[in-house]
This record gives structure tokens, sequence and C-alpha cells, in this order.
């Protein structure tokens, strides 16, 4: 085989979409008797149609051995290819199925972050009662991995807080929930709550729900305190699940850090109580991301734009 002086003209003009889902599956089964009976074609056909591909691309793309079929580097690199062009495609056939017959199909959804997920939580309901058709999928993920779906197409939106990490050329961000400030809350009956006045060292040797190691609300917990020329809160228990904590305040004396927004909703609730420490921390905006380089789903793009009206309609993008 010799190398192609105009590749790219060679993949447009001659690799069909049924070699990269030959590609997919090479790489996901192993072997070409597997293949073929996936296809219900024979083994040569496979083997024939590999050919074909490592041809167009002046290549091997994989290596036989006694373990069956291995991706080279090449081979890796054009399988991945495939993987967004085969998304793409399903998702345009999304698109026309929602135009033929109304909005319907698939739209997954992930968040960073607990401040946007009574926002979310409202949002997706009323979406759904709107566009019953709409099958909705909230998945859960470390930052870096939700990331990586959005790049590769198998997440539609992330809600999160702004992140260097989300400055990608591939992906696009509009604000959902503006920057606010961080506030102590405590239990209905903590002794606290009388309090007109409170400086930050009267917390110190408070019961706390500490944020977990690593979490953004530690490190704005950390600051604050830092700041004011104070020690972190150490006593307490150390968790980030926002149930734990809800219940913690509910039924024992415990004091917890909460953006202002949540705050207000568990004080309304009766749940907490907002105790008056200014603390000099704000949480960033929560944006909600996507890859701008891919044709979106249909109920994604109709949902991107539900989420921005509903956050407009509850005051949650203005500043403050």
């Amino acid at each position: 085989m010799h190398p192609d002086p105009t590749p790219a003209h060679a993949l447009l003009t001659r690799l069909k979409l049924r070699h990269l889902r030959l590609l997919l599956a090479l790489s996901q089964r192993g072997s070409a008797a597997a293949v073929a009976t996936q296809f219900h074609v024979s083994p040569a056909a496979v083997s024939k149609a590999l050919a074909e591909i490592e041809d167009i691309a002046g290549t091997p793309l994989f290596e036989r051995n006694a373990r069956g079929m291995r991706p080279t580097p090449a081979g890796s690199e054009l399988i991945a290819g495939a993987g967004v062009v085969i998304a793409q495609i399903e998702r345009l056939a999304e698109s026309l199925q929602a135009v033929r017959t109304g909005t319907q199909g698939q739209l997954t959804l992930a968040f960073r972050t607990n401040s946007v997920q009574p926002f979310l939580a409202q949002a997706v309901a009323a979406f759904q009662e709107q566009y019953p058709g709409v099958t909705i999928h909230v998945v859960e993920g470390g930052i870096g991995d939700l990331i990586h779906r959005l790049s590769e197409g198998d997440l539609d939106l992330l809600f999160a807080y702004e992140d260097p990490r989300l400055e990608r050329r591939e992906l696009d961000a509009t604000p959902i929930v503006a920057g606010q400030d961080v506030v102590v809350v405590a239990s209905p009956a903590h002794p606290l709550r009388r309090r007109k006045r409170l400086a930050a060292s009267d917390l110190l040797e408070q019961r706390w729900c500490i944020p977990a190691d690593g979490s953004r609300m530690l490190h704005h917990l950390q600051t604050a305190f830092r700041s004011l020329g104070q020690p972190v809160p150490s006593r307490g228990i150390h968790t980030s699940d926002v149930a734990m904590t809800v219940n913690l305040l509910q039924h024992a004396g415990y004091l917890a850090v909460y953006p202002r927004r949540i705050a207000n909703q568990l004080a309304a609730a009766g749940t907490a109580c907002i105790l008056p420490v200014p603390l000099p921390c704000r949480v960033e905006p929560v944006v909600a991301v996507w890859n701008r380089l891919l044709v979106p789903r249909g109920p994604a793009q109709i949902f991107r734009e539900f989420a921005v009206r509903q956050a407009e309609e509850n005051g949650l993008r203005a500043n403050g």
C-alpha cells in the first residue's frame, strides 16, 4: 500500500458509512468472524472490506495476533473519528424524526454543582410535561469525564460552575445562575439563631457539616475564614451530600455553608436559618455547556433555550 498524496480527498471520496460501521464493530468484537456474524456476511467479506479501508487510509489499521485483532495507532485514530461521525448521523436522524413527528428523542444532561440542582429539577419536570416524547437521562461523573463525554457527543448539556477546564475550542456556554454570596446556615433550633450580630470567631467551636475534601464549597469556607484571620472550622462531620447535611440540620445543632439561593430555599422550608455572618466569598456563575461543533439533538437545542428562559423568569441570571 502506498500513502495517498491527498488523504483528505481519499477519505471524503472513497470512505463509506459501511466502512466506519465495520471499523467500530472490529474494535468492539476483536475478530472478523464475530463481526461477520453480527452483519450476517462471511469472514472473507469482512476481511475484504477491511483491506479496502486500509488501502484508503494508506496504512495498516489492525494488528493480528493469537488473541484476535488490535487497532494500530492509525486504526485507533480512525476508529475514534468513526465514532464521532456515527454519533453525528444518529443525531441527524433524531432531528429528522422530530421534524416529521414532533419533538421526541433523547436528552442527556449532567450537573456538577448542587446549587443548580433545584432549578434543574424544576426545569426538567416542566420540560417533560411539555414534551412527553423526549426521554431524559441525568448522568453522573467527574468533571474531566463529563467534558470528555461532551467532546465525544455522548453528553448533550453540562451544568457546572465556570471553570478553566471548560475553555476548549469545541465547547460553548451560556450563563444559567449568576454568581452569588456564600452564607452560613444553622439548624432551626440552633442557639446562635437568636444572635443579631455574629463574627466568624463565634462559629469556631460549633459543630459543622464540613464540605468534603476537594469540594468547591470547602475551598470557599477555607478562603473566607483565612481572609478573616480565623482558623478554618474543624469540628463536626465531613460531608458534601446534600440530603445528609439537610438531615443533620433538621435533627441536631449544626452549621453549614451554602450559596445564598439554596440557603434561602432551606430557610423558606423551615429546614435552616441564615446567620448574620458576612463571609468575603462568592461562588462562580453556573453555566450550561455544550459541544458547538456537533449538530445538537433537537431536544437538546430546545431544552437549552427552555432552561435559559426558565432561569430568566426566575431571576437567576440577574447579577446578585
